[in-house]
Order: structure tokens, then sequence, then C-alpha cells
């Protein structure tokens, strides 16, 4: 069974993407709506996947912090990053942190899939 954490403020957000993971088995999901909330939980149930907005506070890109960190404890996370920032130096910056993709908002249900099915 896959750990999987879903981050991200708009609690939507979270139930959309839960949901979707939701259609495929094998699963166990947790959720987050900020930096404090996900590390706590990264920390305690040690998920295989981060699901992860970049935008959580206004005006910030917390999701980066969270990257840094997720990364810096375990490197083999696979760390999916789904956000509205469609800036192409964000996306590389993110993949150079070590994210597996970059998903922008809307999401493509597809795309999410994909990047799941990859890390089974």
């Amino acid at each position: 069974m896959k750990k999987v954490l879903i981050v991200d403020n708009s609690s939507y957000m979270r139930m959309f993407v839960k949901k979707i993971i939701e259609k495929e088995e094998g699963y166990t999901i947790f959720e987050a709506a900020s930096k404090d909330a996900a590390m706590a939980l990264f920390k305690s149930e040690k998920p295989n996947i981060v699901i992860l907005d970049l935008n959580m506070a206004e005006n910030t890109m917390e999701g980066m912090e969270v990257l840094k960190d997720v990364i810096k404890i375990n490197p083999e996370a696979v760390v999916i990053i789904i956000s509205a920032v469609g800036d192409e130096n964000v996306k590389n910056e993110c993949i150079a942190l070590g994210a597996k993709c970059y998903i922008k908002k809307p999401i493509d249900t597809d795309a999410l899939l994909k990047a799941l099915a990859e890390d089974k």
C-alpha cells in the first residue's frame, strides 16, 4: 500500500485530487493544508508520494520550501507538483530541486494518474 500526502491550502483541490487517486487501488491518502501540517505528516507517516501545490499562503510559494524540506529528509521521495504557476523557470527549478513532475492547474487527470502509475 502506497502512502500519498496531498498538500494544498484549498480543501476543494485536496478533495478533487483525492477523488482522482481513490479511483486507483493501493493508496492510503493523507491531507495537509499548510507547510507545518505537511511536514508533520511527512515525518510521521513517511509517504511514498507527495502531491504538492506551490502557492499555499498569500503571496508566497510555501510549496517550494516544502519541496526542499521533503527532498532533504528523503531524497527518494516522489514529489508531484500541481500548481497554477505556469512559469517555465519555476517548473525547471522544481524539477532541479527534485520534483518528479510538474502538472499545471487545471489538473489533467490523465497526467496525474500517469505520474502515480510510474511510481507503482
